[in-house]
Parts: structure tokens; sequence; C-alpha cells
């Protein structure tokens, strides 16, 4: 109550000084006539309770009075135009039929520019204040703008009408804007915000070119990502129209935006094949690539969708977010288990009637599984022979392998057990009359569990140092969101036994990315010759683990041609008979139960092409066994230096 009787004194005061202005602008119109400031105006007296009158209904009428005059913009001088316009006609009309002899007919004309004058630069004055005293105008963070179009400039506003942020510049490519005034901002060329960083003392820039291709946008934040300065970006009205964002919103930069890739519309066909109105399963629906198959699942309505996983709290967190999703038509069943128990999987595809099944549940970090050779091979191998021998014994018509890169030439034991895997799905899809077997092979996806940009990220908000691997290490980056649409697609046009590859782009240095993170989180990188500056990071060269590569491949051999999906490519590889791979996996089954990890690795050397085990860090329940080899072998087994 007390801020509504607040407004409307506001709104009171408005009025009154308003009845003052109006008629003190027709008297110094009629004394700029006459050239006579003691000009006798008591002959048309009235006129002054006309001007008065029925300019501030009409500005009440025209909604002038409940504009808040902090926010107050161009478009709000509309509405003072307007209610002017009607006063002077009003002034015209009352002095004719009363026949005011004395009362000047151009004056009208004067007054309509000096009470517009008046009333609009009173609100202007005031807003000024706002701005100057009441927002501490000196003491707000001066940013810059990149983009000087319509959402730069609206951004701007909003910007001005805050008491944080000071828009000093605006940064534009379009040579047309530049040194073009803008709300007062100077538009100035991209090639100069080194220089505009220092004069102006900036300290963030806001992105606002939310028509820009994504490829545009990737270049855009790869050139400002060279400057310690804190990057905001406003959302891209594809985002907008889907509601996913609002426009002015004001967010981090995503490190996906740094990838710039160009998406491509999914296949509505593609992706509805396999899901729409069937019985689905996804393996690993915790994980970060099979939770966000659930997700892309679920929007397309399947008539079942079944979350099978290891870890409990894995399934709640995925389950809880489900369930928001869900819609009316479709049943979502969690089931707690283990690749490793063929019965269980047999059992829930027969229960469950499933239809697809995508295979994503694997051991995926490499340090991880290296230093535990034995369980990485039952589950990333043998549970995948599982999954697939219950899959091809229930008849499941669709059977999608998640792979990666690392199953190419690999250089640790992840990547060979899903070399194996890939072989599995392959043999027995030469061999299945029921089920359409295929396997779809891709690099790093952003933010999953372990990969560096998490880990970077923390460190850089505690401080540092960033630890990088190498200089020259590459990887590649998909978007989880992305990768999950590509996988279902890919996953419908196969007939049986493909290997698909997605178009992963170009790979990324690994700490050339350390860099940019560190400049768009508003940091400096490395010491200064007195040690750590304030706002420095430091990155730190630890080495490659053991197992892992400079850089990483997505085929084997030149073998691969394309789909009718731009980012689906399909390689040609070299595979294994069923008979084959079944003997090779009861020889890994049998040497895993009995931690003969000589044997382990053989059959790795043997059946995966290219590879070698390392001798470095391997399972603690073959330690032993190991050592003995290492001394039969006369190697030098890896030995940590203590600091």
């Amino acid at each position: 109550m007390e801020s509504k009787i607040t407004d409307k004194s506001k709104r009171t005061i408005m009025m009154i000084g308003d009845g003052i202005l109006l008629p003190l602008a027709l008297w110094v119109s009629v004394a700029l006539r006459y050239g006579d400031f003691q000009k006798d105006i008591a002959p048309f007296w009235w006129l002054f309770l006309v001007a008065a009158v029925t300019g501030v209904f009409s500005l009440q009428k025209l909604g002038l009075y409940r504009a808040v005059v902090r926010y107050i913009g161009p478009s709000s001088m509309i509405p003072v135009v307007q209610g002017v316009t009607v006063a002077t006609i009003a002034i015209s009309l009352t002095a004719y039929l009363s026949q005011a002899v004395t009362f000047p007919r151009s004056a009208p004309i004067m007054f309509w520019f000096i009470s517009i004058l008046m009333i609009g630069g009173s609100r202007i004055v005031i807003r000024a204040y706002f701005y100057g005293l009441n927002n501490n105008y000196l003491v707000r963070e001066p940013i810059a703008i990149y983009g000087a179009g319509d959402s730069g400039a609206q951004l701007a506003i909003t910007l001005l009408n805050g008491s944080d942020f000071m828009p000093v510049a605006f940064i534009d490519d379009n040579r047309a804007l530049r040194k073009n005034i803008i709300h007062g901002i100077k538009v100035y060329d991209a090639a100069h915000i080194d220089r505009l960083v220092k004069e102006f003392g900036i300290k963030q820039i806001f992105l606002a070119v939310p028509s820009a291709t994504a490829e545009q946008r990737g270049k855009i934040l790869n050139k400002l990502a060279a400057l310690p300065i804190l990057i905001q970006t406003v959302p891209t009205f594809a985002d907008i129209m889907a509601d996913r964002a609002i426009a002015n919103e004001v967010r981090s930069v995503d490190i996906a935006d740094l990838l710039g890739r160009e998406t491509v519309p999914p296949n509505k066909t593609l992706l509805e094949s396999c899901i729409k109105g069937k019985s689905v399963l996804v393996t690993g629906a915790g994980g970060t690539i099979g939770s966000e198959l659930c997700r892309k699942i679920l929007s397309l309505k399947p008539m079942r969708l079944v979350l099978f996983d290891n870890s409990e709290i894995s399934l709640y967190t995925v389950e809880h977010e489900l369930n928001n999703l869900c819609a009316a038509e479709t049943d979502i069943a969690v089931l707690l288990g283990s690749i490793l128990n063929k019965s269980q999987l047999s059992k829930v595809m027969a229960d469950f009637n499933v239809d697809t099944v995508y295979h994503a549940a694997a051991y995926k970090h490499v340090t991880i599984v290296e230093g535990n050779v034995i369980e990485g091979i039952r589950n990333n191998v043998l549970g995948s022979w599982n999954v697939v021998s219950a899959a091809s014994d229930n008849r499941v018509k669709d059977f999608v392998l998640i792979s990666s890169d690392k199953a190419v030439r690999p250089t640790n034991v992840m990547g060979a057990t899903k070399r194996l895997a890939e072989l599995i799905v392959k043999a027995h899809a030469e061999e299945s009359e029921f089920t359409c077997f295929s396997m779809v092979r891709f690099g790093n996806v952003l933010r999953s569990s372990g990969s560096v940009v998490p880990l970077f990220e923390k460190q850089i908000l505690a401080g540092g140092p960033v630890t990088v691997r190498h200089k020259d290490a590459t990887r590649f980056f998909m978007t989880v969101a992305e990768a999950a649409e590509l996988v279902i697609q890919a996953g419908s046009m196969a007939e049986g036994g493909e290997l698909f590859v997605l178009d992963m782009g170009e790979p990324v240095n690994i700490d050339d990315l350390a860099h940019k993170m560190i400049h768009l989180h508003g940091k400096k990188v490395g010491q200064d010759e007195e040690g750590f500056e304030s706002d420095a990071i430091e990155i730190e060269y630890v080495g490659l683990q053991p197992g892992e590569k400079l850089y990483e491949e997505l085929i084997i051999g030149q073998a691969i041609s394309g789909t009718q999906h731009t980012k689906i490519m399909m390689a040609d590889e070299e595979f294994l008979s069923l008979g084959a791979m079944t003997d090779i996996c009861s020889s890994l089954s049998n040497a895993c139960d009995s931690a003969d990890y000589k044997t382990v690795r053989s059959l790795l050397e043997k059946h995966v092409s290219g590879y070698k085990m390392h001798l470095s860090k391997t399972d603690p329940s073959i330690a032993a066994e190991q050592a003995r080899d290492l001394r039969e072998n006369n190697i030098t087994p890896f030995v940590k230096k203590e600091d």
C-alpha cells in the first residue's frame, strides 16, 4: 500500500510540475513574439488555463505519468509530442473562438516547440540525476559492448539504467558503424580492442551478436580470448526463440562457444525411427552421454524408456530430472544393475520387450583404467559381450554401441577395450538375422566427468595452477547435446554392421584452451618477476600420463565415406569373425578370473592393432606378476620420485 501511495504522489508532483511548465511555455512564446517580457497578458489569461488543463489531461491519457523517469528513453518523447500537440490545438481553437485579438497567432507554433523542450527536457534532467548521483556514476565498472546492432543498443540502455556497469565503448566489425555514437557511446574498430582496454580500464566485454553464426561467434571469442578480460554474452536468437533464454539476459561464455561448431538441423525422420512409440534401453544411463541420450530419447516420445546403470546416485539424479520432463505416454523404468550380469540383462530386455538398445556403459577414464586393467577389461569388453549377446538372444531390433576415438590405434587399456567392443558388435552383426547392430565413434564431449574443461575451471577458480599434460597435446571436442543427437540419427541409418564416425571438426590444442579459459575468466597467465600477480594463473606442464596420446584419431586407415547426414561418416575397417571373438572373450575372461596379467597383455597386443601395453602402472591385483615380468625382461619399473 505504501508503494502505491508513493507512486501516486510522484505522479501528482509530475502533473503539478507540467501544469506550471505549460503556462510558462505559453508566456515565453508570447513574450518572444512581442519581444517584451512585460507584455500585458490579462486580455487572454484564460488561454494559460487551457494550456495547463488540456496539456496535463492529454499527457495523463497518453500514459506519460506511468513511465518511470529513471528508465525513460527516446520512445517516451512520443507521448510528450502528442500531448503538447493537443494542447497547442486547444489553445489555437480557444483563441480563435474567443476572438482574443491581442493574442499573437504565431504564438501557438512557438509554444509547441518550447513546451516539448521544457516537458521533455525536465525528464532528461531528472534521468541524468539518477545516472550521475543516485547510481554512483563515477564508481560503476567500465565495460565494452561487442556488437553495435539492435541487441547491443538495447543492452546498453539496460546497463545505463542499472547501477553496476557503465558502457564506455561499442566494438564492431562493421565499417559502416564505426565512429557512430549510440546512446552517447562511440563505436570503435575491433582492431583497437587492446588500446581501448588500457585507455578505459575495461575489465569485461559483453558480447551482443545474437544473429551471428556459431562459426562467427567462435572467431570473435577466440579473438577476445587473447585478452585477460571476463567475457559475458547475450543469448543467440535460436536460444531466445526456443525459450531457453530471454533477450538482454547476460550469461558467462560457454566453452562450447569457442569451438565455433555449426550444427546441422536434425532429420526428424532419423531421430524418431528407432525411438517413437518403442521400448528403448540405455545402459550407462547415469553417465554424461547416457543421461543426455535419455533426455533426447524422452523428447521423441518412446513408449518406454529403461534406464540401466550400476551407480545408484547417478540413476537417482537422472530419474529426478526425467520425471519432471516425462510425457504422459512414456513409462520410465529405472534399474540398478551391472552389465556383467548377463542373465539380468536378458531378463530386462525380455520383460520390457526392448526394441532399441543404446550401449553407453563403460569405464572411460584413461588413467583409472590404466591402473585397473582387469576391471577395465571385465566391464568394457566382457560387459559389452553380455549386452550384445542379450540383445541378440532377445531379438532386439536395433543396437547402437557408443565408442571412442581412443579405440583408434590405442595406446591405453581403455582404448584397447573400446576397440574390442567394436569388434564384438561387428562380429555379431555379421551373424545376426534379427538385430541391426551398429557403432558410433566420436571424441571427447565437453563437460563430461573427468574431462579437462571442468578440471580447468575448478583449478582457475581455486587460483591455479592449471595443469596441462603437454604443450602440443590436442583433442577433439563436441557438445554432449550434439553428440547424443547425432548418435540417434546414425543408429537409424544402420542396416547392420556399420561403424559411424562423427565429424568432430578441427582438433583443439589443450594448452591453447587453457590459456583461453584463463583469459575468459578475466585472469592473466603466468608470473611476474616479483612472483604471482593478484590476477595471474600459472600453467603447469605435468607430462603425459601412461597410455595418453599427444593427439587422437577418428579412423583406422583412409577408408571412409559419407552418409545422408553431413556430420556423420562411415568407416570401413578390418574386423574379426564371431568365432574368433568368442575365443578371445573366453580367454580374456579366464585370464581376468585368474589375474593372469601376462595372458591379458598378450591377448590385447595380439588382437588390437597397434596396441602395446605400458608397463608403468597396472592393476594392483596383478602387481606381483607384473613385477616378475619386469625382472625377467630386465625392465626398470616406473617409480615416482618424492619431492
